[in-house]
């Protein structure tokens, strides 16, 4: 039982943090900020918030719910169009595998709540939010929750926001 349990959260990590195979390149001064984590308030809110204009609030909601979605439905070709094809941290092809070979196994419930905009530059913004996920085994083994905080990078390509970087926030 242990095994299956630390297997399932090793497959969660991978899927839901969607820690990517490709290398990544030294971080610039920029790129570094990314990675110090992200303070809370008391009510578990990121201190350091930003407005963004209408348009790119819905636009960005609506590629997260977009990605949130597709794996609950097991749609593994729309998951894979909510990803940047030039993202430097998710490889599309491994993401797509690593996804195909979970779905053989578990049905996901990801919910999101607590949308909250941290950073926006240009065409890229970087979005906080908590996700509560239940993995639900094919084989009729008990169902396993895990409950964290995502902080995300998602650009815009075409008019649409992909997924760019997608890690857990460390707090």
């Amino acid at each position: 039982m242990k095994n299956k349990l630390l297997m399932l959260c090793l497959v969660l990590s991978i899927v839901l943090a969607a820690c990517g195979s490709k290398e990544e390149e030294k971080q610039t001064t920029d790129e570094a900020d990314d990675s110090q984590g992200v303070l809370l308030d008391e009510k578990g809110n990121p201190k350091d918030t930003i407005q963004v204009n209408k348009d790119t609030e819905k636009a960005v909601k609506e590629a997260i719910e977009k990605n949130r979605k597709s794996l609950n439905d097991g749609d593994v070709e729309a998951y894979i169009k909510t990803i940047d094809t030039d993202s430097k941290q998710l490889d599309v092809k491994e993401e797509e595998k690593v996804l195909k070979d979970t779905l053989k196994s578990y049905k996901f419930d990801k919910k999101i709540s607590n949308i909250k905009f941290l950073e926006q530059k240009k065409d890229q913004v970087v979005v906080f939010y908590n996700v509560e996920t239940t993995a639900h085994p094919k084989n009729g083994s008990k169902d396993e929750k895990k409950t964290f905080n995502e902080v995300v990078t998602l650009v815009k390509k075409d008019g649409t926001y992909k997924f760019s970087k997608m890690a857990q926030a460390a707090i």
